[in-house]
């Protein structure tokens, strides 16, 4: 049991990562397609943190839909393996 547990934090601390990778990805190419001119400290500011904050999302996301397939995985064992 407790290496299931184990396993479950990895799963939630890897979908974290990356989807916060992938927040700092997306801020990176918002960064780089946003002309300096209109891209103000403050606007940079929140985009970096909604970006981020989204990213944790799609991290918490990858992480729930991860666990459904390893719960789900049990129900097609041995279907497919011909």
């Amino acid at each position: 049991m407790r290496s299931k547990l184990v396993g479950v934090f990895l799963l939630l601390v890897v979908g974290e990562v990356i989807g916060v990778l992938l927040g700092t990805i997306f801020f990176h190419l918002f960064e780089t397609t946003v002309p300096p001119a209109l891209l103000t400290s403050f606007n940079k500011g929140t985009a970096h943190a909604a970006f981020i904050v989204y990213g944790a999302g799609a991290g918490l996301l990858i992480f729930i839909w991860s666990l459904v397939i390893a719960g789900s995985a049990h129900v097609f064992r041995g279907r497919f393996s011909r």
